[in-house]
């Protein structure tokens, strides 16, 4: 028999049956704490799955723009610490009246998908942020003149202009608080940076600090049972398990795959360096230390 609903797929959380708890009526049960297990926010990935296809023709051409595409992508990956601008499913409704009672009834649901979502990074030496936004918008529209110029990739023969040789691919997915289970996943198209912080160069003397930026992406969102499906095997490449979520014990549930997760969730299993084959004087110092 074929699911009803791709909403409720094999690839996120299940809502977990709550009907034989009394719950908040009446006298709370606490004792039963299980009916609490409540979704908590903070754990999420995000990955690019495309680059701008001009910043990839130009990357071809020049090492200093591939570091640049290399690090800028590496860092929204890596360094990300949430996403803010996801939009909500809301109803509209129609009226019917007799002229002194009013109804309403829902005539249409809605998702906006013009989304601008942030994303906050700290800025780094040498402005990585701030020169990959610039150099991305600038090749999209010269700045005095608002030709597309690809930074000469057009005119050398390398590529045809279009607006899908200038956006980015984004899948953002949340986990629970394990970070090994999905409860939702969205994928962003057609983003396209839409500022260089140019402001962070503002400064006063006497007064030293780092610079956090907010990136904005406008872009298309996606959700879906595709989508869910892809940021589950996206997140099993992380964390190096798979997950079963229609199984009902743990031994069933998880099972450890072949991929080479960090293993910075668990600390206790993290080796922070120690490990450095490179360095023998090192590894002498440190062992000398464990054995005491």
């Amino acid at each position: 028999m074929s699911k009803l609903s791709s909403i409720l797929n094999d690839y996120t959380i299940k809502p977990r049956n709550l009907t034989q708890y009394t719950a908040f009526r009446g006298v709370t049960d606490f004792t039963n704490i299980g009916q609490f297990d409540q979704f908590e926010t903070g754990y999420s990935f995000l990955s690019v799955i495309q680059t701008p296809e001009f910043m990839n023709v130009l990357a071809n051409r020049d090492t200093d723009v591939k570091n640049l595409q290399q690090s800028f992508v590496h860092m929204l990956e890596y360094e990300f610490r949430g996403l803010d601008g996801l939009p909500d499913m809301q109803a509209d409704t129609m009226e019917i009246t007799d002229g002194n009672n009013t109804a309403r009834l829902i005539n249409r649901v809605t998702w906006d998908t013009s989304a601008t979502v942030t994303m906050n990074y700290f800025e780094k030496k040498g402005q990585l942020i701030t020169k990959y936004a610039e150099y991305y918008l600038t090749g999209i529209k010269d700045r005095m003149s608002q030709a597309k110029t690809y930074h000469g990739a057009i005119r050398n023969g390398l590529i045809l202009p279009g607006p899908e040789n200038e956006v980015f691919t984004l899948l953002y997915y949340v986990t629970d608080n394990t970070m090994l289970r999905l409860e939702r996943a969205v994928l962003l198209c057609n983003c396209q940076l839409n500022a260089a912080s140019l402001s962070n160069l503002n400064s006063t003397k006497g007064t030293y600090e780092n610079r956090e930026l907010t990136i904005e992406f406008n872009c298309f969102p996606v959700i879906g049972e595709l989508v869910d499906k892809a940021a589950s095997r996206l997140l099993q490449d992380i964390s190096g398990v798979a997950i079963n979520n229609s199984a009902t014990n743990a031994g069933n549930m998880f099972k450890e795959t072949n991929a080479s997760p960090s293993n910075a969730i668990d600390s206790y299993d993290y080796v922070y360096g120690i490990m450095n084959d490179k360095n023998k004087d090192y590894l002498q110092t440190l062992s000398s230390a464990i054995k005491g």
